[in-house]
């Protein structure tokens, strides 16, 4: 029995929680999976005999409201968070469950999260709230303990061309003193070095025709591109470190292997989590996404490097 099916059996025998938090991509797997708990609710207990795919994935179901970040700074703002608990206050329109789906849950400032932990903690009948995040160690701890967690089912796509290289320095587990951290920080740099400089040859080899029809590129353009080159892959690389310490916090939290980035590497994983507490693992987290945050705001890498823990 798959998540879903059991998902489907608690709404059946009206045991389904009223708050979940959702680990998966606000964008694409986590939102999908959100949508799949929304449609499987509102079919088995509406009296239409219907469909509700459709009315959820265009956000015209009338009871099924959606909250995401805004404003510049891309957080869940008071005014959408008061809208949210407006809403889930008054009756259904249709006559059933009332749901409050938060995408990017993690952009809450404390204000709208104890906005949201007030209602948690008296919910009103018939209420789903759906907590969707990609890194829900960064909700209010009393949040995450009044909901259970959902791993969504991810969406398969092709590994990059580095993926490997970078799983064998990821197997090899965090550092365990100075020197480790040392050395490691260098590898990484050097390993991000060099998947930038072949993804760079790789699109020159792929523009030869171009680029002799116009050889007289300018030496600036070309800096550019490939200064564009090295930030995505930092981008990726950290992405993916940040995965695997995820998939890590999973096995020691759940024990098992359901929903993780890297399932090939399920022994590695829970034998870096067996030493671990929790704690240390979400602090591996908080640095991964600190570097990430510093080559991000265009800190040069061997700088970021000098003091990294990963």
């Amino acid at each position: 029995m798959n998540l879903l099916d059991q998902i489907s059996v608690l709404i059946d025998e009206k045991r389904l929680a009223h708050g979940y938090v959702i680990q998966g991509d606000p964008l694409t797997d986590g939102k999908q999976f959100a949508v799949e708990i929304l449609c499987r609710l509102f079919e088995q207990t509406s009296s239409k005999n219907a469909s509700e795919r459709h009315r959820i994935e265009t956000r015209i179901h009338p009871d099924v409201f959606w909250v995401e970040p805004a404003s510049k700074l891309r957080k869940i703002v008071k005014r959408d968070m008061d809208a949210a608990m407006k809403r889930i206050s008054e009756k259904s329109f249709e006559g059933g469950w009332k749901a409050v789906v938060f995408l990017g849950a993690e952009r809450m400032n404390p204000e709208t999260g104890n906005q949201l932990l007030k209602t948690l903690e008296e919910p009103p009948a018939d209420t789903l709230l759906l907590l969707v995040t990609d890194a829900p160690e960064q909700l209010m701890i009393t949040i995450r303990s009044r909901c259970q967690l959902l791993i969504a089912p991810r969406v398969p796509s092709p590994p990059p061309p580095w993926a490997d290289a970078l799983l064998e320095i990821l197997r090899e587990g965090p550092p365990r003193s100075l020197l480790d951290r040392l050395l490691r920080a260098a590898r990484f740099r050097s390993f991000m070095e060099e998947a930038a400089k072949a993804q760079i040859e790789a699109e020159d080899e792929g523009g030869e025709e171009e680029a002799a029809e116009e050889a007289d590129v300018e030496e600036a353009v070309q800096n550019a591109r490939e200064t564009a080159v090295r930030r995505l892959i930092q981008r990726q690389v950290m992405e993916a470190v940040e995965a695997w310490y995820r998939d890590v916090l999973i096995v020691k939290l759940t024990g098992g292997t359901e929903g993780l980035r890297y399932p090939m590497a399920a022994e590695d994983l829970k034998r870096q989590a067996e030493p671990l507490q929790t704690g240390d693992i979400y602090k591996l987290l908080e640095n991964t996404r600190s570097i990430a945050g510093r080559l991000e705001s265009n800190t040069p890498l061997q700088v970021v490097m000098e003091s990294a823990v990963i």
